[in-house]
């Protein structure tokens, strides 16, 4: 689930903000960018809150939690060295 996070989230938010772009909306590239680097970012933790307060996995969603946040150092990293 972390990895799909990480690496498939801001690849869809890349390709629909070209798609986008190519259909004439006007979306400057720096802020395109921005958007693909905020969708790279690990999962918030609110979110184990939410899992709690409705009764979901809390433990998965925990762990779900700590591996994206592990893995985003590297992942982080290297969609801002692709995105210059």
């Amino acid at each position: 689930m972390a990895l799909i996070k990480l690496f498939l989230h801001p690849i869809l938010v890349l390709l629909v903000g070209l798609a986008v772009i190519s259909m004439g909306v006007p979306i400057d590239v720096f802020a395109l960018k921005v958007m693909v680097l905020v969708a790279a970012l690990p999962s918030a933790s609110n979110v184990a809150m939410l899992s709690e307060r409705f009764g979901a996995d809390s433990g998965r969603i925990a762990r779900i939690i700590l591996v994206s946040t592990a893995a985003a150092f590297l992942t982080f990293s290297a969609a801002v060295a692709l995105l210059q």
